[in-house]
């Protein structure tokens, strides 16, 4: 004989697995922190105040962006002449070590070096090298221990280029440590972050970080 199924019994299990499923994902979530953790990449033009000269106007463009609290990054988008911007990026600074004993060798020095060394390496279309991905990772980090290229998974392009970083890696210029490896792509005339799948060694390698 065939049991039915009353309609009540049917929603309970609904109900139950909508509950196990929630409960699975905020698991998930919690045990792995990168993965919810990592900041939105925002856009250039989000980052851009037009009201300020182009010297000023996308000073949070690149690495930047990474260093900026969501309050600092408000208001500095919400500045509209150039004094205030030199001011601000004096104080910027200022709250970074700026008024260091060895200033010249503070975040601020280091900070400059590494991006003129970005605009002359990186530099991508009309993007400077500190704006672009590659120019934003090294500015923060420094070179990283190892760069190499391989073949991208099939329609993703012909090479990934892919730098690591060793994992005792002191803090970055964001006073975070870098990942254990970051992956760019070709596009267009633009070397970007690279976000899609992997080749099974590429994924290997990603499980080791």
């Amino acid at each position: 004989m065939v049991r039915s199924i009353s309609e009540p019994s049917v929603k309970n299990s609904w109900i139950s697995f909508v509950v196990l499923e929630a409960t699975l994902l905020l698991t998930l979530g919690l045990a792995s922190p990168a993965l919810g953790a990592k900041k939105k990449e925002r856009d250039p033009e989000e980052l851009t105040n037009f009201l300020l000269s182009p010297r000023y106007s996308q000073w949070l463009v690149g690495p930047v962006a990474r260093m900026a609290t969501a309050e600092e990054t408000k208001k500095y988008l919400s500045l509209q002449v150039d004094e205030e911007a030199v001011a601000f990026i004096e104080g910027f600074w200022q709250t970074r070590g700026g008024s260091s004993v060895f200033a010249a060798q503070g975040p601020r020095a280091i900070f400059d070096a590494r991006m003129k060394e970005a605009d002359r390496i990186f530099s991508d279309g009309t993007f400077r090298g500190h704006r672009t991905d590659r120019g934003t990772i090294f500015v923060l980090y420094g070179e990283p221990d190892e760069m190499r290229f391989e073949e991208a998974p099939r329609g993703r392009g012909d090479f990934l280029e892919i730098w690591e970083y060793p994992k005792d890696t002191d803090k970055g210029l964001d006073d975070k440590k870098p990942e254990r490896f970051y992956r760019f792509v070709k596009k267009g005339d633009r070397t970007v972050f690279y976000r899609g799948p992997l080749n099974r060694l590429q994924s290997g390698a990603s499980i080791r970080q």
